[in-house]
């Protein structure tokens, strides 16, 4: 059921209370109807929208511009580090301070170097680039002394090792002590983030790009001040290059895919700041269901900036840089414009219509005028059931948003190719994909809601019955170090039941439990009025395991590709966990005026026997 509002304001009623009005056909055990594993899911989906959480706090000097081209300061607050040891670091100073024109000798003293014959004090002299002038010893005395030299530029005094590394800097802010185990780096972002620098880390938490470990991209490691671009500083631990903090903010607002542990080897991909168009599309239903109408409004405004001059997406975005990988996918595609039909009807909010109109538009470019059927993508030839029915949901319902009878007839249109070419006539369920017979759990599982959706409950009953094949059960959630199937953060004592995603068609697919896949079962068995006590309880104890409230994407971890899964709290997981808890129609509902099977046995699609 739909509910069209006028107006934004939405009375927030318990969850059980609302969840036991809205569904007094669907059973739901009692037990399993937690308040606490609904709200903390919620919560949790609206904690991916806010900027990731790193435990190291820093900070920059100043607001730099981006055509600030000098050098970059700040600090980091030492008692957000853990574990931190303070290691005594070679030291130069020089006697005077040399500016250009200066004429004289230039000398200075060390310390803190246990074989002085091994280094070098080399002084450079900037004017169009940087100058070798002058390269001398260390005095056995604790000096170095480069004689009579004259400086027409910007002098650099740094000590080098045997092999030319800069070690230290002759500065009058260069440390003495420095953090061991981390390290600043400093980027400035263009269309990308550009590393310019790593620096230390002083004992007072003080960094500057005037005292570098490493200068990228300058052999000599002279550092002159960052390039042009937005100033962005990251905490790196030095043993695994995994980021503990950064002064980044989030370009768009976005919800965050996955949450990975910081101990996790795969924390250094970037994947717990990428967001998926589809896991979006998700957060804005969930989001305008529970009346959350600052995020729901937050994430398609940004999915406005975001969208091609032609109404697609890309796949995904990062939410600090734009796009990703940038291949279009229809199903996704639909997913975000059947969630602005989704918003505008629950808070009467039209802002982002147009969003919706111009994916449509993109869509129809992707319809095979043989078939009906909506491409995967301009890059493929294949046409994916799911996708198709993720299409055949949006143009219905911006069809009845709208009143525009095209949408209508092009959802129609995919109807017909979903039960003549997608529908495998011998085995009486859905193919993966027109002339693809591979299982997938999806294409059943949304397939029988589609189906029950039109009206088709005769075809419904063996596309449900299909399913039975993907079932998981006895199975456990336990910590692994394996990096094939790393999860060193989630587990549970519970015997798990759920499904997989993959079965015949799938080389060498794994046998997990899958749990956005799992609340797509659950979600066709509720409204079919099936007891789902056990896969909820399963789903439920899975959730638990995350004391943040995030449902985990896998029982467990499963890294060999194509597959790549992981034991993550997800976006996907948890948004399906919050909508079929709340009203398992609360998306892709019935048609309003559907034809049953038995009032349409003259039709050529609607007739079962023209499927056999």
């Amino acid at each position: 059921m739909k509910i069209k509002l006028a107006k934004r304001i939405i009375v927030a009623a318990p969850v059980i209370t609302l969840l036991m009005s809205l569904l007094p056909m669907y059973t739901i055990p009692v037990a399993s109807a937690s308040e606490s594993n609904v709200s903390r899911s919620l919560n949790w989906l609206q904690k991916q929208t806010d900027p990731p959480y790193y435990p190291a706090q820093l900070s920059l000097s100043q607001n730099y511009s981006d055509d600030y081209t000098g050098h970059v300061e700040g600090n980091v607050d030492l008692s957000s580090l853990s574990d931190y040891t303070l290691e005594t670091v070679p030291h130069i100073q020089s006697n005077g301070s040399y500016a250009s024109g200066y004429t004289g000798e230039v000398s200075g003293t060390w310390r803190n170097i246990d074989s002085p014959e091994n280094y070098s004090v080399v002084i450079y002299d900037k004017t169009d680039m940087n100058y070798e002038i002058a390269r001398v010893g260390l005095n056995s005395d604790g000096t170095w002394n480069a004689g009579q030299l004259r400086i027409h530029g910007t002098p650099t005094i740094v000590l080098v090792d045997s092999e030319n590394k800069v070690r230290a800097y002759a500065d009058p802010d260069s440390a003495e002590q420095v953090v061991s185990e981390y390290e600043v780096w400093i980027y400035s972002v263009t269309d990308m983030p550009y590393l310019q620098a790593k620096v230390p880390i002083k004992q007072n938490g003080d960094f500057s790009t005037r005292n570098p470990v490493e200068v990228w991209g300058l052999d000599e490691g002279i550092a002159n001040g960052v390039s042009a671009g937005g100033k962005i500083a990251r905490v790196v631990r030095v043993a695994d290059e995994k980021v503990y903090g950064t002064t980044e903010v989030p370009k768009y607002q976005l919800i965050r895919s996955y949450h990975v542990p910081i101990d996790d080897p795969a924390s250094i991909s970037g994947v717990d700041s990428r967001s998926w168009i589809y896991d979006d599309a998700l957060a804005v239903m969930a989001f305008s269901m529970a009346g959350d109408y600052g995020r729901a409004s937050a994430i398609l405004s940004s999915l406005t900036q975001l969208q091609n001059a032609d109404g697609s997406f890309a796949f995904s975005y990062d939410i600090y840089t734009g796009p990703l990988d940038v291949t279009k996918r229809s199903g996704s595609i639909a997913w975000v414009g059947d969630s602005v039909v989704k918003y505008e009807e629950t808070f009467g909010d039209a802002t982002y219509r147009g969003l919706a109109l111009r994916i449509a538009d993109y869509l129809l470019t992707q319809q095979d005028p043989s078939t009906g059927s909506i491409r995967g993508g301009p890059d493929v030839r294949w046409y994916s059931t799911e996708h198709n029915i993720d299409a055949y949901f949006f143009f219905r319902n911006l069809g009845e948003l709208t009143g525009n009878e095209n949408y209508t007839h092009t959802a129609k249109e995919i109807q017909n190719a979903l039960l003549t070419h997608h529908w495998n006539h011998g085995e009486q369920r859905f193919n993966q994909g027109i002339g693809d017979p591979a299982a997938a759990l999806d294409t059943n599982s949304w397939g029988a809601i589609f189906l029950e959706a039109i009206g088709r409950y005769d075809l419904s009953e063996t596309a449900t019955a299909y399913i039975d094949q993907f079932e998981v059960n006895n199975a456990s959630m336990s910590l692994s170090s394996d990096p094939q199937s790393y999860n060193m953060s989630y587990q549970t004592s519970s015997v798990l039941s759920g499904y997989k995603p993959y079965g015949d068609g799938y080389s060498g697919a794994p046998n997990v439990i899958w749990t956005e896949g799992t609340w797509g079962v659950i979600n066709l068995f509720m409204r079919q009025g099936k007891d789902v006590s056990h896969l909820v309880e399963s789903m439920f104890a899975m959730q638990n395991a995350d004391p943040e409230g995030g449902l985990v994407y896998t029982n467990q971890g499963y890294a060999p590709l194509p597959y790549k899964l992981h034991v993550w709290p997800s976006a996907a997981g948890t948004a399906w966990q919050y909508i079929t808890m709340m009203n398992p129609k609360g998306i892709w509902d019935d048609d309003r005026n559907h034809e049953t099977a038995e009032s349409s046995a003259d039709s050529s699609v609607h007739n079962p026997a023209d499927l056999d």
